[in-house]
């Protein structure tokens, strides 16, 4: 079995590389980059997008502009016709692309910069025992954790394919493993496989895939690209 290839990329690109980015980017994408009310944001979309379309143009010998992208019934991207299935998550300054000929995969960056209710936002979203896994650690370490356990399920939810709809406490994020295992539905004939990935300084990352049963665990690899503007 081929590797699951994932590739980190920075997202704070200049003005003259974000406007050739824009050049590869759909009347949909644009206007969706255009929306946001921090520019900032809108410029970090139009960098991951861009720089997505080129990772899959390259994988494929398509011009990065040329690329016509459909939605599953629940908004799952895909490329019609395509051996590749890809995932694309993006958090503060970084992205994560995910891209495998034939696994069905998710990816999820997460980061803890901003303060939130860390413990409220699990009881409201996670398991009984993520909950109590939490509340045992000291305070300070709370929002790495809680972003570990979302990045593996935000990355089963996206390889399932119906995002919340799947059910964020279906899937049960196990810490005490290292690195955390996942116990969550798949497709049947498939089993479900989790790996965190080394992240970014305050980064939480994972990928998941749902992997044929008798085949072993894939190979992961991973790097950092450039920006190709």
């Amino acid at each position: 079995m081929e590797p699951i290839e994932i590739v980190w990329l920075a997202l704070d690109l200049d003005a003259p590389q974000l406007e050739r980015g824009r050049e590869w980017l759909s009347i949909h994408e644009l206007a969706r980059a255009d929306r946001y009310v921090d520019a900032a944001h809108g410029a970090r979309y139009v960098a991951a997008h861009a720089q997505l379309r080129w990772l899959l143009g390259r994988r494929l010998g398509a011009p990065p502009g040329r690329l016509a992208f459909e939605r599953g019934p629940h908004g799952k991207p895909g490329i019609p016709g395509a051996p590749l299935r890809f995932s694309l998550s993006h958090s503060g300054r970084w992205a994560l692309v995910a891209m495998h000929p034939t696994l069905e995969l998710g990816v999820d960056v997460e980061t803890a910069a901003r303060s939130r209710n860390w413990l409220g936002l699990a009881e409201r979203f996670f398991t009984a025992g993520e909950c109590a896994g939490l509340r045992a650690l000291p305070r300070e370490d709370v929002p790495a954790q809680f972003c570990r356990i979302w990045a593996c399920k935000e990355a089963w939810m996206k390889a399932d394919g119906r995002g919340l709809a799947a059910g964020v406490a279906t899937a049960e994020v196990q810490l005490a493993r290292e690195p955390a295992g996942i116990a969550a539905p798949s497709p049947p004939g498939t089993r479900t496989f989790c790996r965190e990935l080394a992240p970014r300084s305050g980064y939480a990352a994972a990928v998941v895939a749902f992997v044929p049963t008798a085949e072993p665990d894939p190979e992961v690899t991973a790097a950092v690209l450039p920006p190709p503007l």
